[in-house]
């Protein structure tokens, strides 16, 4: 291989080379700006399940959900964690069924 022939061959790798960081560059930034709206997202996502989740435990355990529309995230969690503890497991008889 001539100098003349690897100088060019050497010009191309590094153009190759600095396109390649362009691009990640540049998907690093689009990134950088989709991420606080992935985030919104999630979020968002999370609420109305949450909110979901109130409108389907609050009248299973007899509670009035027009007493408890502010109820915190972990409120909801807990009762929600609280409710399926005291249902009884498939196959198991809940108390004073007269299962032996």
């Amino acid at each position: 291989m001539s100098p003349r022939s690897a100088a060019p061959q050497a010009a191309q790798s590094y153009s190759s080379r600095v396109g390649v960081h362009r691009k990640t560059g540049e998907a690093a930034e689009l990134r950088k700006t989709l991420k606080p709206l992935m985030e919104k997202r999630r979020r968002a996502r999370i609420n109305e399940s949450l909110n979901q989740l109130k409108t389907l435990i609050l009248p299973l355990i007899g509670k009035d959900s027009s007493r408890y529309s502010k109820l915190e995230k972990a409120d909801i969690l807990e009762m929600t964690v609280q409710f399926l503890r005291e249902i009884p497991a498939p196959g198991e008889s809940a108390p004073g069924d007269g299962g032996s």
